[in-house]
Parts: C-alpha cells; sequence; structure tokens
C-alpha cells in the first residue's frame, strides 16, 4: 500500500501508521486537494479495508461471524460471511473517491 500511494495520489484509505498517515494529499490548512487538481501522480489510488478482527466485526454489526474462520485464505465455507463484509464494505464506496475515472 505504501508503494501505491507513493507513485499514485491516494484519494481515500485507512492510516497506515502515525509517521505517514493516510498520505491523501492536503493542502496547508488541511483539506484535501481536489481531484481535479493534478498532482502529476501516475494513478488514482484508494484503498478499502475490511477489518476482520473481533472489533473490526462487531463495529460492521456482524458479531455473529467468527473472525478466525473469514481470515482463512482457503476458507470457502466462508464465502457467505464474507460476501456479508463485502456487502457492508461497499457502503463505504463514493464515486467521489475515484475521480474522473468513474464515466458519469
Amino acid at each position: 500500500p505504501i508503494y501505491c500511494r507513493a507513485v499514485g495520489r491516494c484519494s481515500y484509505g485507512p492510516v497506515l501508521d502515525r509517521e505517514i498517515g493516510d498520505m491523501i494529499p492536503r493542502d496547508a490548512s488541511g483539506e484535501r486537494v481536489p481531484l481535479d487538481q493534478d498532482l502529476g501522480r501516475r494513478f488514482l489510488y484508494v484503498r478499502y479495508d475490511a477489518d476482520l478482527t473481533a472489533a473490526g466485526l462487531a463495529a460492521m454489526g456482524l458479531n455473529d461471524i467468527d473472525p478466525a474462520q473469514v481470515r482463512k485464505m482457503d476458507g470457502v465455507d466462508s464465502l457467505p460471511d464474507l460476501t456479508r463484509i463485502g456487502q457492508v464494505v461497499a457502503g463505504e464506496v463514493e464515486l467521489g473517491h475515484l475521480g474522473s475515472f468513474v464515466i458519469g
């Protein structure tokens, strides 16, 4: 994620750590630089993450999902639960994050 944010222009994503933050370009007052302002980056980067810990699932209102099961890479039995998680995370998606990439 750091490389994509350094080479590309991140318009949405969680904080990576306290030192580098989220790497979303901001002006001197801390406001996000509008996407129509060209910053010379190679591409637009957007990152949506699902927190698959017990606390993260609870925050999504999915207390009934077992975090250990949905974190398995080969957990095909968890596809219905993973679909539910994806539906919640999809609620974060805003077309405004994608700038002119979206053809209206």
